[in-house]
C-alpha cells in the first residue's frame, strides 16, 4: 500500500453541488485512473519531463464529472499537494489546489456544507448559494490552502473565477 492510498479513506468519495460532482477513489481503484494520463491502455508510460508533459510522480486520484479533468497528487512530496489540470489541451498546466490530500478533504467538507442542500442542478437553481456563503467557504479553503489557486474551488461553488 502506498502512504497515501490511508489518508483517501478518510476523503468522502463524493461531493455533489449543482451541476458538477468531485469523484475521490481509493486505492483498488487507482490503477485503473492512470490509464491515459501516465499509462496508455497498453500499458506504455506517456510521463515525460518536459513542460507539460505528464509528470511520473503524478497520480491520479478522481475528477470532475462535469468537465473530466483529473484530480491528482504529487506522490513524492511532503503532504500529497492536490492538483488538478484541463484536458485536451494538449499538454498539462498543474494548478495546486490544496497543500496536502489532507486539506483537500477539509477543503471538500467545507464545500459540502455549502452544498447541502443544492446538491443537484434543480436544487442549487432553487436555492442558490449566496455570494456570503461562497465567500465564507472560499476563506475557509485558503486558510486550509493558503497559496494554492482558489480557481477550481470557485468554480465549484458557482463564482466567477
Amino acid at each position: 500500500m502506498q502512504p497515501f492510498e490511508k489518508s483517501l479513506e478518510g476523503i468522502r468519495a463524493e461531493l455533489s453541488i449543482g451541476y458538477e460532482t468531485i469523484r475521490v477513489y481509493r486505492a483498488p481503484d487507482l490503477k485503473s485512473l492512470q490509464i491515459g494520463y501516465s499509462i496508455s491502455p497498453t500499458g506504455e508510460s506517456l510521463t515525460g519531463e518536459k513542460e507539460g508533459d505528464w509528470l511520473k510522480k503524478w497520480i491520479v486520484i478522481g475528477y470532475g464529472e462535469c468537465c473530466g479533468d483529473p484530480i491528482f497528487i504529487d506522490s513524492t512530496a511532503e503532504g500529497f499537494p492536490v492538483y488538478t489540470a484541463i484536458h485536451g489541451e494538449g499538454s498539462w498546466n498543474a494548478k495546486r489546489i490544496a497543500v496536502s490530500l489532507e486539506q483537500f478533504g477539509l477543503a471538500l467538507s467545507a464545500v459540502a456544507e455549502a452544498a447541502k442542500g443544492r446538491e443537484s442542478p434543480v436544487l442549487i437553481d432553487n436555492i442558490p448559494i449566496t455570494e456570503s456563503e461562497k465567500q465564507t467557504t472560499l476563506a475557509t479553503i485558503e486558510h486550509l490552502n493558503p497559496g494554492v489557486d482558489l480557481e477550481f474551488w470557485k468554480i465549484l461553488l458557482g463564482h466567477d473565477a
